[in-house]
């Protein structure tokens, strides 16, 4: 991931549909991240209107496993990438990161959404 300091304000999603109609469907701010089943979909963009970078990491033992151009994929493409990494077969590609920081809707206050 490029931007290991940042701070995600990562909210959970309910199924690999909604993640995949949010990464495809919408822009988000640079500190906007998602939680499906363990692994975070962190916004790892360099700006807002460019493309829709997104590290994926998996929570536990925060390993990165993959790193997606979502603005390049369709729904379909999106949604069937996001199942395959959710039953792990991207698992054996992960390098360990650091992140400085995620936080919650509730307790979240950046540059990126003030």
């Amino acid at each position: 991931m490029m931007h290991d300091q940042r701070v995600w304000c990562v909210s959970d999603v309910t199924s690999p549909e909604d993640l995949a109609e949010k990464l495809t469907n919408h822009t988000w701010t640079l500190c906007t991240g998602f939680r499906l089943k363990g692994y975070l979909f962190l916004n790892d963009a360099t700006h807002e209107d460019g493309a829709a970078e997104f590290g994926v990491v998996k929570e536990d033992g925060i390993l990165q496993v993959e790193s997606i151009t979502f603005s390049w994929f369709g729904y379909d493409r999106a949604l069937a990438l996001i199942r395959s990494i959710v039953a792990g077969a991207h698992d054996d590609a992960r390098r360990p990161i650091l992140l400085k920081r995620i936080d919650t809707p509730d307790n979240h206050r950046c540059r990126h959404c003030a």
